[in-house]
Formats: structure tokens, sequence, C-alpha cells
């Protein structure tokens, strides 16, 4: 009961936070369809399927962590361990350099965990009420981006996860870009398998990679400019479906796109328990599989900058949204000056892009409303560097390409 009360006493403060999040993931996240079907008394959802994610840790686990372990060493994907000192993140780096993901064991602790699962079901539940059906297929959801929620930032400090970075880059000058999440509910249907990128055709249109040296290289052929790394919320078991990837398939984006279904290569399917991280490649192909369970299976991601990317790369400065671009810019004026103090040092330092600066402030370039950038402003879409629209400009200005 105290461990509750502490969980629901740090969502209180995040309050503000969430509000500001529940406009930007309308704006960003939702579709005109789906806006005539928010707040819909007939999307089907039940507050039951957030038991997991509310309830004292263990209460909902259909399987033991070492089953879910043998599970996974079935598939061919190994589950790691990392401690200091002794290798092991190195090990684990060997395995994401040559696979193009890695999963991690027990990288939340029970306090951290519990707060992140909270912190989840309040995103379901905004995300629900904006999107009825989904917004990535059938009970489907992309939580967009979260950054306005400054707590979520806590997981940014992972020991395993940023020793795992720091073998990975050879560097400790990796940062935050952006967090985030995804989320299926009971029934969702397999994705088809896809790359967190655009297609090679408009990949290279859209990332430009001056190389005097090598002027044939893309930006697709890069060694891991960034990486985005998946907390599980719950146990990722045959129930709630773990998602798949398609090892080694990262050093294939550059070249191809995804097969299509019915073309698809042999995947293995990520089973760990909750409280693990997934770090992958964006360019590895993956996808979610059924949720054949009685609960949501949330995950929250961390997008990580490795210490060469530069985001003069995006050539549309990410500000087109049918791309996804965004993701690989930093989301700068997410977070509040009072959210990033209260942020551990390491967290501060890999998340210093984030924060509300004075150039935060500014005016929509088409009704002349005061936007807070990153928070209430959106960059317009393909417009020039610097201008800035209030999220509903923006959303007239995105519907109005459709």
């Amino acid at each position: 009961h105290i461990e509750h009360r502490l969980v629901q006493q740090w969502l209180c403060e995040s309050a503000q936070d969430l509000d500001a999040f529940r406009d930007f993931y309308r704006a960003t996240e939702v579709n005109s369809a789906s806006r005539q079907l928010a707040g819909s008394l007939h999307t089907g959802f039940q507050e039951d399927w957030l038991r997991p994610l509310l309830n004292p840790p263990g209460a909902h686990r259909l399987a033991g962590k070492d089953t879910l372990v043998a599970r996974a060493q079935h598939e061919g994907v190994q589950l790691c361990s990392v401690s200091d000192g002794d290798g092991s993140a190195a090990d684990a780096a060997r395995i994401f350099h040559k696979n193009g993901f890695v999963v991690l064991l027990d990288v939340l602790d029970k306090a951290a965990l519990r707060r992140m699962q909270a912190l989840s079901a309040d995103f379901i539940r905004i995300a629900v009420a904006a999107n009825p059906h989904g917004n990535r297929g059938w009970r489907r959801y992309s939580l967009g981006r979260t950054t306005l929620v400054g707590a979520g930032l806590a997981l940014a400090d992972s020991f395993p996860v940023c020793a795992v970075l720091k073998e990975i880059w050879n560097s400790e000058n990796f940062s935050v870009q952006c967090s985030g999440g995804d989320f299926s509910l009971p029934g969702a249907g397999a994705q088809d398998l896809h790359a967190d990128v655009p297609v090679k055709e408009v990949a290279d249109q859209l990332y430009a990679l001056p190389d005097a040296a090598n002027p044939a290289r893309t930006f697709m052929e890069l060694p891991t400019p960034a990486v985005k790394v998946y907390f599980t919320m719950v146990d990722l078991d045959n129930s709630t479906g773990p998602p798949r990837f398609v090892p080694g398939s990262h050093e294939r984006t550059a070249r191809e796109d995804v097969p299509p279904p019915g073309q698809e290569p042999v995947s293995v399917r990520a089973f760990c328990p909750a409280g693990s991280a997934i770090i992958m490649d964006q360019r590895v192909w993956h996808g979610g599989t059924q949720n054949r369970s009685e609960i949501a299976r949330p995950m929250l991601s961390v997008h990580y900058a490795g210490p060469d990317y530069d985001e003069s790369v995006l050539k549309d400065g990410g500000s087109i949204p049918f791309f996804g671009t965004y993701y690989w810019c930093y989301h700068s004026g997410a977070v509040l000056t009072e959210r990033f103090q209260a942020l551990s040092p390491l967290c501060r330092k890999l998340c210093t892009n984030l924060c509300v600066g004075a150039s935060s402030s500014g005016t929509c370039a088409n009704c002349g409303k005061s936007v807070a950038r990153g928070r209430t402003g959106l960059p317009c879409i393909g417009g020039p560097r610097g201008s800035w629209l209030c999220l509903a400009c923006w959303v007239q200005q995105r519907d109005s390409f459709r």
C-alpha cells in the first residue's frame, strides 16, 4: 500500500505533463476518422486489461523468467545479463552488431518497473480515448513521442543499457533524442515485417550524407547512427506476443526493402520478462505478433543518437510526419525545466538537448498564437527551418496533404 501511494504521488506530479501529452498525441497521432470516433462508448476497451500495470508485480505472470529465457533460446535469441566489469556489456554489443538487436535482462528494478507500468496505463488510456480502434492496425498503437512527460525519461540512464551503448559506439558521448512507446490490446493481430526507416527509394532522397572520401555511401550504410531501446512493461510470452526480428537484416536495408508478406524471411521471437530492454538498430526488420492474452502489452522506448550523429542529415529537418523522420530529431523544448532538474545527473547529461530553453518560446507562423516549441508548437511541414505552427494549425496543414 505504501508503494502504491508513492506511485500515485509520482503520477500526480506528472499530471501537467500528461495533459500536455494528451493534446500533443491528439494532434500528431490521430487522423480525422479517429477524431470522429473519439469518446465512443463502443471501443471495446476494458480497464481490466490494465491490471498487470496497476497490481503488484507477479500477480499476472503466466510464465516464469526461466521459462521465457528457455523459449528465447529455443528461438535462437540470447538474453543477456549485464554486470559491471565482467565483459558482459561487450558481449551484448557483439550480439547487437551481428543481429541488429539484443535483449537485456533485469534492466528495471521493482520500484522503477512499478512507476513505469503505472505511467504506461495512463498513456494507454490517453491513446485509446483518442484512437478507439488503434493507429497502427486494429488494437495496435504507437504512442508517438512521449518526451513531454519528463518522468518517463528516468528510463534513459539504465546502467545495463548505457553500458551496452558505450560498447556499441565505443564512446560515452551518446544522447537521447526522444522517448516513445507502443502497445497492443487483446485481439490485436500480427504486424507485417517493417523497418523503422523509410523505404529505400524515399530514404535515399530524405537523408543527405556529404562524404567526399566515400561519395557513393548512403546514410543507411553507416554503422549504427542511432538506436531505439524498448523497455518491456509485461512479460512478452506466447500470450501477450513478443516482437519478432530478422537477425542481420539491418545490413540489408540500405540495399533492399522489406519483403512483402508471403516472401518474408525467417524471423525469431524475442521472448523476455517484464523489466527487460530490447536495443534495436532502427534498420532491422521486425514486427509485432498477435496479442492472444487478456491484458495490454505496452513497451516504452527511448531513442539514442550516437556520438557522430548530426540531425542535419535530414533534408526535411524531420518536419514531414508521413516518413517518421521526427524520431531522428532531438525533441527540443519538450521537457520542462523542473522535470529536467528532477532527473539524475546522468539523465540530465543524456537529455541536455530536450530541455525548455530561451529559444523554446515562439509564435505560430499561421495564426500568431504563442507556442512552446516542442510542446504546443511543431515545425511547419516541409517549410523553412525555424518556422513553427501551433498544434491546431499544424493539424490543418498535415490534413491538407492527405
